[in-house]
């Protein structure tokens, strides 16, 4: 029952189609890039320049003022900032810098017809010295608006039907060589020799803890999405996974807009319990040295921090439609009467898969430890693509294999991701700059190193410190 849910949900992400329309223009507000650490390398300079903290700073300590701009127009957002859906947080990060791109990622095409309504900032509160966009931002803008989306759309149409053609053939060879047959032996054979007791509570670990993954996965489209049908499902990963939508889209979103900006994104492991660079004397910990061996355990407690995260997030806001749908969760595990060891071992076991397969794309490449204008250069340098290595690991992966086509196309359905791939690979050839790529066992690792390099290295004392959020 639960395998079908999943696929008929998963079937129903294929009625989403990318907006069209251009993505509006991504200017900078600095000409100098954010400096960074090399890929998998320990992160040693920890200071912000004291220009990037001061600009931002000075529109509102000096006019009190909120402005932020999208595309070629400053806003003032003051009287927009406390009524915001997502929280005052967002706009006060972008405050006196650009947020086109973040604006256009994560709202729908009604909310972007909003903008004309929202008030032009006075001149007085612009900030000075603002930079015209890059030229990678400017070709990609051009490139995404330019058919990218129709040309992704028409590929992944033609292997639809190849693979439905495939399908319906392999149907009927099926059924005219018996395999109604062949499918009452094989349930028959179920039947007889299936485990019971301590062995059949062991083996039901795995298929709800994939049952589990991979309705995180679909949560993660579905809040992602920008359309109706998303809009209806919002609530999906509390009912299916135990997940509260905002707990999550807070931090997640952020790391789309912040990608591994030390101190900014909680996706980032800072401490306690993981380091991914050496942390301050006062915020080390003696258990550091051997976080290379206690990885796995760490990894497998994700969702137990999550679950525990959501309560907390939909009490305390008095989220009443994420409250019941967590609530229903739960009363549906008590009323399937699910062991606990069973529901213990699947949630751990599928924190573990989870949580392997979010931050190998990501731990092992750049820190940013300033504000990085080129929103799409910062994509490039973060964050890396998987190769899989069999048919199970890409779909299991759930699309994350494709995070780099997702962290800049972070509302389109990753169905179409692959046909998308190779027009991204050839964009950055062409304008010098890597496309990052790695199988997924050489890439897990590669992740593995970098935390034992971390737990080797001496504390440091300019070390920026983590957000202190809900990440592990």
């Amino acid at each position: 029952l639960v395998s079908l849910c999943l696929l008929q949900c998963d079937l129903g992400l294929s009625l989403r189609t990318l907006p069209t329309q251009s993505p509006l223009a991504l200017h900078k507000t600095t000409a100098n890039p954010a400096r960074r650490c090399g890929r998998g390398q320990v992160l040693h300079t920890a200071s912000i320049e004291a220009g990037v903290v001061d600009k931002t700073s000075e529109v509102t300590a000096r006019k009190n003022k909120l402005v932020v701009r999208f595309g070629d127009k400053w806003v003032d957002l003051t009287g927009w900032r406390n009524a915001h859906p997502a929280g005052p947080q967002w706009i006060d990060t972008f405050n006196g810098l650009d947020a086109t791109e973040v604006m256009r990622a994560f709202h729908s095409d009604r909310a972007m017809t909003m903008l004309a309504r929202l008030p032009s900032a006075k001149l007085r509160d612009i900030p000075l010295g603002v930079a015209p966009p890059t030229e990678l931002t400017l070709a990609f803008r051009e490139a995404a608006g330019g058919g990218w989306a129709v040309q992704a759309a028409a590929g992944t149409t033609a292997a639809a039907a190849a693979s439905a053609s495939s399908g319906v053939t392999a149907a009927a060879a099926a059924t005219a060589g018996g395999g109604g047959a062949v499918a009452k032996a094989v349930l028959g054979f179920l039947a007889r020799w299936a485990p019971t007791g301590a062995a059949a509570k062991l083996l039901a670990i795995f298929p709800l803890a994939i049952a589990n993954t991979y309705a995180g996965w679909l949560a993660h489209d579905f809040v992602h999405g920008t359309d109706v049908f998303s809009a209806r499902l919002r609530h999906f990963g509390g009912v299916a996974a135990g997940l509260g939508t905002t707990m999550w889209s807070d931090k997640h979103n952020m790391h789309h807009a912040k990608t591994n900006e030390v101190g900014v994104d909680e996706d980032l492991p800072g401490g306690p319990v993981l380091f991914i660079w050496p942390p301050s004397p006062e915020n080390d910990r003696p258990w550091r040295k051997f976080q290379h061996l206690y990885l796995p355990f760490a990894y497998s407690l994700l969702f137990v921090v999550w679950r525990i995260d959501s309560v907390k997030v939909a009490w305390k806001r008095r989220l009443w439609p994420e409250l019941a749908a967590l609530g229903l969760h739960y009363s549906l595990v008590c009323a399937l009467k699910v062991p606990l060891a069973v529901c213990a071992g699947a949630v751990l076991l599928s924190g573990f898969m989870t949580a392997t397969i979010v931050t190998v794309s990501h731990q092992t490449e750049d820190l940013l430890t300033e504000h990085q204008d080129d929103w799409v250069r910062r994509q490039f340098l973060t964050t890396r693509d998987v190769d899989t290595s069999n048919p199970f690991s890409e779909w299991l992966w759930g699309g994350m294999q494709y995070q780099l086509l997702h962290h800049l196309f972070p509302d389109m359905p990753r169905y179409k991701y692959p046909a998308l791939r190779p027009m991204l690979e050839a964009f950055a050839s062409s304008h010098n700059i890597e496309f990052r790529r790695m199988g997924e066992w050489k890439l897990i690792r590669r992740n593995l190193e970098v935390y034992r390099q971390v737990a080797k290295a001496p504390a440091d004392p300019n070390a920026l410190a983590s957000t202190g959020g809900i990440s592990i």
